[in-house]
């Protein structure tokens, strides 16, 4: 899974970094970037952060592109 802050949708409401600081951080301006220093991909262990503070920001300013790697996320989508 990747992820991608869109800087134009941002407006540094920070519940994304709220909610999952070990996904999301804050640029010096106080708007969301990639706790990985730039890098989109996300760690299996953070994907649920990555999701929970993508559901958390009020601007939809970020999107996660891509499957999953966590097996009990897999689980979830293939139940109907």
């Amino acid at each position: 899974m990747k992820a991608v802050v869109d800087p134009n949708l941002c407006s540094g409401h920070a519940r994304c970094n709220a909610t999952a600081p070990e996904v999301f951080q804050l640029d010096e301006l106080g708007y969301a970037a990639l706790a990985s220093g730039g890098d989109a991909t996300i760690a299996p262990e953070h994907e649920e952060a990555a999701r929970d503070g993508a559901l958390a920001c009020p601007e939809r300013a970020i999107t996660l592109i891509g499957p999953t790697t966590t097996p009990q996320i897999r689980e979830t989508k293939a139940k109907p």
